[in-house]
């Protein structure tokens, strides 16, 4: 690894001159946090003996570290494209310690042992693993997995990740399962018949390359269905990878009147349009697809207005050889764990939104959704960490990037505001 994790287990550390930003409190202070043993043991003005390590961070932000709800490690698998282990240094680099792991695995994650196997590898990683449970047998649209069962063991959602599942009943079943174990229900919002084999945004740009289109109406349809069952049953569910404007309206609308609904965008979804793939770059090429201007303009109003409750990095990587090849036939994917926050900041601090709201939109919300427990910063609590240059302007180059996988649409792009540090389990990660 080109960053060694520093295990501070046995070490005390000064967090100097930063200002503290307390998303569980609200509060903000510039003060000192002095950390030993990895647990916070001093907040205020602290002055500490020169045999004490001293990190300034002056001009920099201290907060409670991000929360992930959809990434994918690809492990159990073959792991070329990505490991636990590589997965982990890509959401430290990104300011995340705990992530949730889709169920698109080889094996598929749908059974207690599966789940249990990700609990023990997991053990020793410098961050919280939390895996996802299938909600059919094989990601094959089906048969129900073990739920409960897996609900028993630790999953904190049921999904079938990429796969949508288009059988009704089955989601009905689903979003049931979701209300019995108050965890969320998580469909691909993609209705496959009316995707029909598009690559890309239907719209003017995709007449233009010739190049099959997706419709918006892909989206809405699912995500109507899949509220309207919510509603019926009275269910718990959300609604990820948001992208088009009708989606968005469709959730506004039954958020009115169901408050067990949340929704995520991406950072690709609120950073690049359709026209942007004009040369063609398969980085871009996602599922659901970069819509227009449009589209990114309502997406930013909603995150505004609480329509959609958080960001998910939607971290999906895939080897080399499937992405150099034209756009038609590279699969779809982009890994996005170390630039999620760098591109969200960069885009929506360009739209007035205040440092506080993004935050929470990473660690508070995120958290509510699956029902985890963020530390808190005082006296005694674990150290979960992140510290952010809010003003650095920086260019992330592949050099940047810890995942296996190279496939970021954000390479050479300039952004405002980088990951300084993560603190995690007991270890210290510095960019």
């Amino acid at each position: 690894m080109k960053n060694k994790i520093k295990n501070i287990s046995n070490s005390k550390i000064l967090f100097k001159n930063g200002e503290v930003i307390d998303i569980l409190t609200g509060k903000k202070n510039k003060v000192d946090i002095f950390i030993e043993s990895g647990k916070i043991s001093q907040i205020g003005t602290i002055d500490v003996s020169d045999e004490i390590e001293v990190i300034d961070c002056k001009d920099k932000i201290i907060t409670q570290s991000f929360v992930d709800i959809n990434s994918t490690f690809n492990s159990p698998g073959t792991n070329d494209d990505e490991d636990l282990l590589s997965g982990s240094y890509a959401a430290l680099a990104g300011g995340y310690t705990k992530v949730c792991l889709m169920p698109n695995t080889s094996p598929v994650i749908d059974n207690s042992e599966l789940v249990d196997y990700i609990n023990n590898e997991s053990e020793n990683l410098p961050l919280s693993i939390l895996p996802i449970g299938a909600v059919t047998k094989g990601l094959k649209g089906q048969d129900i997995a073990e739920i409960g069962s897996m609900y028993n063991s630790g999953i904190v959602a049921i999904s079938d990740g990429k796969n949508a599942i288009m059988n009704a009943q089955v989601a009905r079943y689903a979003i049931e399962y979701s209300k019995m174990f108050n965890i969320p229900f998580i469909n691909h919002p993609e209705n496959i018949d009316l995707v029909n084999n598009g690559h890309m945004n239907e719209s003017i740009t995709s007449n233009l390359l010739g190049i099959s289109g997706n419709p918006i109406i892909a989206e809405s349809v699912m995500i109507f269905r899949d509220l309207q069952i919510t509603k019926y049953v009275d269910g718990l569910i959300h609604i990820p990878t948001v992208t088009a404007s009708e989606s968005i309206k469709l959730i506004e609308m039954f958020k009115n009147d169901h408050t067990n609904v949340s929704a995520e965008v991406t950072p690709q979804h609120l950073f690049f349009n359709d026209e942007e793939l004009m040369n063609f770059n398969s980085n871009l090429k996602i599922s659901p697809p970069i819509r227009s201007k449009n589209d990114i303009e309502n997406l930013i109003s909603a995150l505004k207005k609480g329509t959609i409750d958080c960001i998910a990095s939607n971290h999906t990587p895939v080897k080399f050889d499937e992405k150099d090849n034209d756009f038609y036939h590279s699969k779809s994917g982009t890994i996005s764990l170390e630039t999620a926050f760098a591109a969200t900041h960069t885009k929506l601090i360009k739209n007035n939104f205040k440092i506080e709201s993004i935050l929470r939109l990473f660690s508070l919300n995120p958290a509510k959704i699956m029902n985890i427990d963020l530390c808190d910063i005082k006296v005694g609590s674990l150290a979960e960490l992140v510290i952010i240059d809010p003003k650095q302007k920086w260019t992330f180059t592949s050099d940047d990037i810890y995942s296996k996988s190279s496939n970021s649409p954000f390479i050479n792009q300039e952004f405002i505001g980088k990951i300084y540090a993560t603190i995690s389990q007991n270890n210290l990660f510095i960019k």
